[in-house]
């Protein structure tokens, strides 16, 4: 249905109004960035200044990204997540510090696969499980940290996948089930259960692929447990009851 001409004026003008204000929150953040800059120059390792450096930085990816400015968001989320790093590197024992930097870095990869930067998204998705490891070892009993790790590994199984590496995308996504046990062994999170199920699910379509039918469908029964708790017309169910349909014909 068409837009009247008075509703088309007002949601034309909406529009340029959120341009306005999306290209003033740019400024007051660069501004800001400016600020922190020379107040760092006189107190390098100010804690409060580099964090508000960083989220400032953070805060102009989202809207470059928004904007659908891939490439500046992916360079504002580099320089956030380097302040992130300077400001914690005073607080290494932090664990929730560590493991929010490993997150970040885990969505520049995330943004860098979208740009078909593959390699540098592979060494994101490197350095994030990295990080989460770094957290793991000063709260090893973090239920959280094991889940993000978990989503880390499946990331770069993901990518993996994406470039037919399946022989390598296998090796993490049983991994990232590992962790994913263990995080429900320590906390036993619906969303989490959710998550592992997908991951099951996207390890027997490489176990698939790799003509291994009969671990194939064993992962998918395994997902299709914990998934058949979602809506029958669920676009997962429906692919899930497909994938194990075929195999079934298969045996």
């Amino acid at each position: 249905m068409m837009l009247s001409s008075p509703s088309y004026a007002v949601a034309s003008q909406q529009f340029e109004e959120g341009k306005m204000e999306q290209r003033e929150s740019i400024q007051t953040y660069l501004q800001a960035i400016e600020l922190c800059d020379a107040a760092l120059s006189f107190a390098v390792h100010d804690l409060k200044i580099l964090k508000r450096k960083a989220m400032a930085h953070e805060k102009l990816s989202e809207i470059y990204l928004e904007q659908q400015q891939y490439q500046v968001a992916i360079e504002s989320l580099k320089q956030a997540i380097a302040a992130y790093k300077s400001a914690f590197s005073q607080t290494r024992n932090d664990a929730d510090a560590i493991s929010y930097v490993g997150m970040l870095t885990e969505k520049l990869g995330e943004l860098q696969s979208v740009q078909k930067q593959y390699a540098q998204a592979f060494d994101s998705y490197q350095q994030a499980i990295s990080i989460y490891d770094t957290a793991l070892k000063l709260a090893p009993d973090d239920s959280c940290n094991h889940a993000l790790k978990a989503g880390g590994l499946t990331s770069l199984a993901d990518l993996q996948t994406s470039l037919c590496q399946y022989t390598q995308a296998l090796s993490n996504y049983q991994h990232s089930v590992a962790c994913y046990d263990t995080s429900l062994s320590l906390n036993c999170f619906k969303a989490v259960e959710f998550d592992k199920a997908r991951t099951l699910q996207k390890l027997g379509t490489c176990f698939e692929k790799l003509s291994l039918h009969s671990e194939a469908l064993s992962c998918y029964q395994a997902a299709m447990e914990v998934l058949s708790q979602l809506p029958p017309d669920n676009k997962y169910v429906r692919c899930l009851r497909e994938q194990i349909q075929k195999l079934n014909c298969l045996e």
